[in-house]
């Protein structure tokens, strides 16, 4: 409800003052004990609110106070929280190190919880670095350390979550639906239905059943509210254009996407919501702003060495250069031919990308897109 958002909005700002507080008290009294704890609370705060700069910024500065610091649980605390940061600000070869270090001290500690967590961290680092084989890995490392040390089921729930969306994404059907049963069996055992739902969204999303993740992610991003992820308003504003969701509603959903993932430091998020935009502006056959938004997109694709994103932003750019030349330039030969030709490139690279990471529904798309010369399937 309004009056839950407001409130958590008002416990949100005390939490971040009390931070901001404590720390500038630690300052002043040089006292590094108190300045280790204040910058822990705050980057947790920051990291909740999704400010992911700002989180950053007080993990770094607590790592300046490291060699104070006697305690392994203390230090696994900080090397495991800048694991996190870095992931949230894309660095994902950093963040994979931080976990690495993390995972060299749990060992030192003899702690399966500890060891468990890290390897939560690295799998998730993996997979959103598009690097799905070494996910995989992971996850399965995960599972085995959950039966190994008889853990509760719960710890299974990211690994099978993951397997599942690599499964689908690879055109494994039957291995997907297998971890989906898995999956579906510990979350009715630990979660409420309401919240079963919501944590369905990422393999909805993975088996391509729009309307089920459209509704799945509309209900996670209410119940974030006021502080949802930049990926979770990016994947929703990339579905709504999809769905074909009322353009207004494409409109505030993309240009809160982008504006959310700008301001917090999450640059995969900017990718795929410049990409959401850049779909929108496409359909509505604003050619100009969608090959802008494309390219930017794009980019920070590059920028962060996905694979995965980049091809879905290159077929993108395929289809719009295609349907630019049937529709603006269906009259003038020499712009028609430059557009198609633009088109089978960019189609021909996402193909690469798809065939790389063996994402087999993606490069059947490229190749039809190839095979077809002037229709290509959304």
């Amino acid at each position: 409800t309004a009056a839950d958002t407001q409130q958590r909005t008002e416990f949100a700002e005390l939490a971040l003052q009390s931070g901001q507080e404590a720390q500038r008290i630690a300052e002043e009294l040089n006292d590094s004990r108190a300045l280790w704890l204040a910058l822990d609370a705050l980057g947790y705060i920051y990291r909740w609110q999704h400010k992911y700069h700002e989180a950053h910024k007080a993990q770094h500065y607590r790592l300046t106070l490291a060699d104070q610091v006697k305690s392994r649980e203390e230090l696994f605390d900080l090397y495991y929280s800048l694991g996190w940061v870095h992931e949230a600000v894309c660095d994902y070869p950093t963040a994979a190190r931080w976990f690495g270090q993390a995972w060299s001290i749990a060992q030192t500690m003899e702690s399966p919880t500890l060891l468990l967590n890290c390897m939560i961290g690295r799998m998730y680092v993996w997979h959103r670095w598009n690097r799905w084989s070494e996910s995989q890995e992971a996850a399965q490392s995960v599972l085995q350390m959950v039966e190994q040390y008889q853990h509760n089921e719960q710890w299974q729930i990211d690994a099978l979550q993951s397997l599942a969306v690599i499964a689908y994404r690879t055109g494994q059907q039957e291995e997907g639906d297998h971890y989906t049963r898995q999956y579906k069996r510990v979350l009715d055992q630990y979660c409420s239905p309401t919240e079963s739902t919501t944590h369905m969204a990422y393999i909805y999303l993975a088996r391509e059943d729009w309307a089920r993740a459209t509704a799945a992610y509309q209900e996670k991003l209410q119940k974030n509210e006021p502080f949802p992820s930049p990926n979770i308003l990016a994947s929703l504003a990339e579905l709504l254009v999809i769905t074909g969701e009322n353009v207004e509603i494409q409109e505030a959903n993309c240009e809160r996407a982008v504006t959310v993932a700008e301001q917090s430091g999450g640059r995969r998020s900017l990718g795929i919501a410049l990409r959401a935009r850049g779909r929108m502006h496409l359909e509505q056959y604003n050619w100009e702003t969608a090959e802008e938004d494309l390219n930017q997109s794009l980019r920070k694709s590059e920028e962060l060495d996905l694979p995965w994103e980049r091809g879905k932003t290159l077929y993108c750019l395929g289809l719009l250069y295609r349907r630019r030349a049937d529709v603006l330039y269906a009259n003038e030969p020499d712009k028609r031919s430059a557009d198609l030709g633009r088109a089978h490139f960019h189609f021909e690279q996402a193909l690469g990308f798809f065939e790389s990471l063996n994402a087999v529904r993606d490069a059947e798309r490229a190749r039809l897109a190839l095979a077809q010369g002037s229709q290509a399937p959304v």
